[in-house]
């Protein structure tokens, strides 16, 4: 199996032999065949003219001065520069008689028009094909007959095919070389930038300069610079995640640590009672985070990649079951309005989706706050959309902040936002955007409180 050239220059070579070759080609067989159309006409001009001229310089009386044929030649030295002329013959023919009265030297013995008819003939004598022209006088009584073996139209059509092929050659080798060394010119920089590349540091990510390099490789250089730069961002959010991650994860387990401790000193019941809540809450924080994280990773990952058909309100329903005792706390209450909302996903990515709008929800509502969970599909623009939405009537979100909860990390001012470590919408936000969906933050219940909407294009009921 033959593969294609890999490499610029050469790809940038082939191409353009190929081009200018059928290029060429084309252009060559319709110059050989003008070529031999003028040739043709130029032998027939040719012929005519010397047959005219022999005619014309015949005495009057050759007719009866000629009583024996004679065969004219020229002289050697001049017979080398006639070139295609040598092959030239002429016979002059008394009508009456029918008996030659002079002819060339390489003239053929018998007539070259056997029935002395006027004009332009193509004949064959003694095998060889003639282009014959004739003439007669006024009187009809001489013919002048000259003719040339068209052995001699074909030798000088190879002569003009040998040159015009050699010409052409060089030509093209001379261009195939120039435009080599034109490429080889003008990608030295993007080797040099490669070399740059192979000499840096694991986590440079400084981005490369652009200067001197082809106008058609710069695209790809700032392609590869904004990669740079999201890679830098990935990594910064990485190395913050995993500075939060310690620092969440530190906090909880010594405050688990000292409530244990607590517990296991405790003087008195009541003592015991508060240490084993304080222990419980920093169980269920430090269980969540460790859920978080898990989350992320799987998002990170690209999911599980399982699409499938799905109800979005069953994917609710089923997360809203794990929150059920959750919600009872201090006075909580959950509301459910899920209505049919196909959709295609992948069911672990939404349940991630919808535990974290929950959570969420729940936490920051504070005591006695009302959450409430609905599913629909609506029409926006002429296309259905599922609808899921979370709302409360808890503090709220300040609406100067809303544009920024499903950033990584990010954790709203006003004290009832600030606990965990900012992932929970981030993570909404990129299972939403791998769906082909959107996601908005708005207020909550009664026009209190947050509420969180994600719309995902929705699915036919069949």
């Amino acid at each position: 199996m033959i593969r294609a050239p890999r490499a610029l220059r050469t790809r940038l070579l082939a191409a353009l032999a190929i081009v200018l070759f059928a290029g060429w080609a084309g252009w060559f067989a319709l110059q050989y065949v003008q070529m031999s159309k003028r040739q043709v006409g130029d032998i027939d001009g040719m012929i005519r003219n010397v047959g005219e001229q022999i005619l014309q310089s015949l005495p009057q009386d050759i007719t009866g001065a000629a009583r024996h044929s004679r065969r004219f030649e020229l002289d050697l030295e001049e017979k080398k520069t006639l070139g295609k002329f040598d092959l030239l013959a002429f016979q002059a023919w008394d009508l009456d008689t029918r008996r030659r009265l002079v002819s060339s030297r390489s003239a053929p013995a018998q007539a070259m028009v056997g029935d002395f008819e006027e004009g332009f003939t193509s004949q064959s004598i003694d095998g060889v094909p003639w282009r014959v022209y004739a003439v007669r006088d006024l009187g009809g009584s001489v013919q002048v007959q000259v003719g040339i073996p068209e052995a001699g139209v074909h030798m000088e059509m190879k002569r003009w095919f040998r040159s015009s092929l050699g010409t052409a050659l060089a030509l093209l080798l001379t261009l195939g070389l120039a435009v080599w060394l034109v490429i080889e010119w003008s990608l030295r920089p993007v080797a040099r930038l490669g070399e740059a590349l192979n000499a840096r540091a694991p986590l440079d990510f400084a981005p490369l300069p652009d200067a001197g390099l082809p106008s058609e490789v710069v695209p790809l250089v700032h392609g590869f610079n904004r990669l740079l730069e999201r890679l830098a961002q990935a990594l910064q959010h990485e190395r913050e995640f995993l500075g939060e991650a310690a620092h969440e994860l530190r906090t909880p387990l010594a405050a688990l640590l000292a409530q244990a401790q607590v517990l296991q000193h405790a003087g008195d019941r009541e003592e015991a009672r508060v240490a084993l809540e304080e222990l419980i809450a920093g169980i269920e924080r430090t269980a969540r985070l460790a859920q978080q994280l898990l989350d992320a990773a799987r998002v990170e990952a690209g999911g599980g990649a399982r699409t499938t058909d799905l109800d979005l309100a069953l994917v609710a329903g089923m997360v809203a079951d794990e929150f059920a005792q959750v919600a009872t706390r201090d006075g909580r209450t959950l509301e459910l309005d899920l209505r049919h909302a196909p959709v295609r996903g992948d069911i672990d990515d939404l349940g991630i989706l919808v535990r974290n709008l929950l959570d969420n929800a729940l936490r920051h509502g504070g005591a006695g706050a009302r959450v409430r969970l609905s599913t629909a599909v609506a029409a926006e623009g002429g296309t259905r959309m599922a609808v899921l939405r979370v709302a409360d009537d808890g503090p709220g979100i300040p609406e100067a902040d809303r544009a920024r909860v499903f950033e990584r990390f990010y954790r709203g001012g006003n004290g009832h936002r600030t606990s965990g470590i900012g992932m929970g919408l981030s993570l909404v936000q990129r299972v939403v955007a791998a769906h082909g969906g959107a996601v908005y933050c708005g207020e909550g219940i009664d026009g209190r409180g947050c509420s969180i909407e994600v719309r995902l294009p929705a699915r036919d009921r069949a």
